[in-house]
């Protein structure tokens, strides 16, 4: 899920920033943050910086939770579709750009049990790679056990499905679960009843 607007509108009213300035600071280190080489606050201490606003411990940790918070959303369908998935007999992965204080936010949360049930589950902080670049979907695919034209990449920035093609994985750019469900039943053969009507594992 794209990170939330109204935490975003939060975070850009604590940073001293209007929303564009707030969302240019915000990419500009975040693929380091995302890589796992650059600590959180380290990050929001450059972002708010930027805004002239002291990066006082306090902030740092609700500026923090807020982007936690922001990344919380779960679509409950493409879980749901999931299990679907791995009953009909495929395994299933998770590739994600995913920084270490995320990742601790969401191993705590009971709202994200579901990812122990992936195969694999790679997050970029862990390995020091990031989206689009072709050596993290190398590295998944090896986790996976996997050939790059044995595998179905989906993925809601057309720059990570662009990566995926380049390293001969197929792959599309989801924009919702109705459209998703169409290509994937059509082009792909493959069950889609959940992702049509959210039906729950």
């Amino acid at each position: 899920m794209p990170l939330d607007p109204r935490h975003e509108a939060a975070m850009a009213t604590m940073s001293g920033l209007d929303p564009r300035e707030f969302r240019n600071a915000y990419l500009r280190d975040r693929a380091a943050l995302d890589r796992g080489t650059m600590e959180a606050d380290e990050y929001w201490r450059r972002l708010l910086a930027r805004g002239g606003v002291e990066a006082t411990p306090e902030l740092l940790q609700r500026i923090e939770r807020e982007d936690s918070l922001g990344w919380s959303q779960v679509n409950t369908t493409v879980v749901s579709w999931s299990y679907e998935l791995r009953e009909a007999g495929f395994r299933t992965g998770v590739l994600s750009n995913m920084p270490f204080e995320k990742l601790r936010f969401m191993r705590s949360d009971s709202r994200f049990r579901w990812i122990s049930d992936f195969s694999v589950a790679f997050w970029s902080c862990e390995h020091k790679l990031i989206k689009p670049e072709a050596s993290i979907y190398r590295a998944f695919l090896k986790e996976m056990g996997s050939a790059p034209e044995e595998c179905l990449f989906l993925d809601d920035v057309q720059e990570n499905v662009d990566g995926a093609h380049a390293v001969g994985i197929p792959a599309i750019l989801f924009r919702s679960a109705t459209e998703a469900a169409t290509e994937l039943q059509s082009a792909w053969g493959l069950p889609v009843t959940r992702l049509r009507n959210g039906n729950l594992k």
